[in-house]
């Protein structure tokens, strides 16, 4: 079987070199590396249960404390890579330095995998971004309760029952629910307290969710270099701007039935829908 130690002891940034009967007091160091979603990084973890990021020149390396069993863990590489290298071997004529770059593949990415999965999490500032973490960065809107399209329907249907808009080229703006902010409109479009009000009754109905992130000058690469934001829907209010009286008030009654089924009090519907 190909010996992996042969491998190890000639690398300098993955594997720890083997030495012959090690003392109790020595520390096996394992180096790997790992990329997030602005850099590559290159890390160390020790049997003393230390650890140091090695960060960009701006700015300081990143000492950690971490509960990995080191030696554990090199051993379980080392029986892994040495598998592969034995099945290699069995199906296909391999060069030693193909031998080499398979191992150093594998030591690699076992590395980077432990660091997304034990160590990113521990940090005191927290976390890097991976590169494979777009699914939880953020949330497209979605409703809780029907769907978008719905509750666009029913936002324009509100905004076609306004009897003054004053300037067409404005948005009706209503940002969405976040762990941090309720769904609500938006004052830096158009508002007027009816059309709040609508809006409040749809929030609570439709419970519309959705989030970004947005960059706030900190470490890019780390999750507390940026807050998270509300996501919005944006009514244009250009084609309602010179809707006829008479289209109106058939809105109104249109509006009068939704609003009657979302079970709103009569007195707000009555107020809501008088023309």
């Amino acid at each position: 079987m190909f010996d992996l130690d042969v491998i190890a002891s000639k690398q300098t940034n993955q594997f720890p070199e083997a030495q012959p009967g090690p003392k109790k007091s020595d520390v096996t160091t394992l180096k790997g590396s790992f990329s997030s979603c602005d850099n590559t990084y290159k890390f160390e973890i020790n049997s003393d249960g230390s650890g140091i990021i090695f960060c960009p020149e701006s700015f300081s390396d990143e000492e950690f404390t971490h509960e990995i069993e080191v030696e554990k863990l090199a051993d379980e590489i080392r029986e892994a890579v040495n598998s592969e290298l034995k099945n290699q071997a069995e199906t296909i004529v391999t060069r030693a330095s193909e031998f080499k770059n398979i191992a150093d593949e594998i030591i690699a990415e076992k590395l980077e995998e432990i660091f997304w999965e034990e160590i990113n999490q521990t940090l005191e500032d927290p976390f890097f971004r991976s590169l494979d973490d777009e699914s939880e960065w953020g949330e497209a809107v979605r409703c809780e309760f029907g769907d978008e399209g719905e509750f666009e329907e029913f936002l324009e249907l509100c905004v076609l029952t306004e009897k003054h808009i004053s300037n067409s080229d404005d948005y009706l703006i209503i940002y969405t629910e976040t762990e941090c902010d309720a769904a609500g409109i938006g004052e830096n479009g158009f508002y007027s307290e009816r059309l709040a009000e609508l809006v409040e009754i749809a929030c609570q109905y439709f419970k519309p969710v959705g989030h970004r992130y947005d960059y706030n000058d900190g470490y890019y690469d780390r999750y507390s270099g940026y807050s998270m934001s509300s996501e919005s829907i944006n009514i244009s209010l250009k084609e309602f701007a010179k809707t006829p009286a008479r289209e109106k008030m058939l809105g109104m009654i249109e509006l009068r039935k939704k609003l009657i089924a979302m079970k709103v009090e009569n007195e707000k519907i009555e107020r809501l829908t008088s023309f």
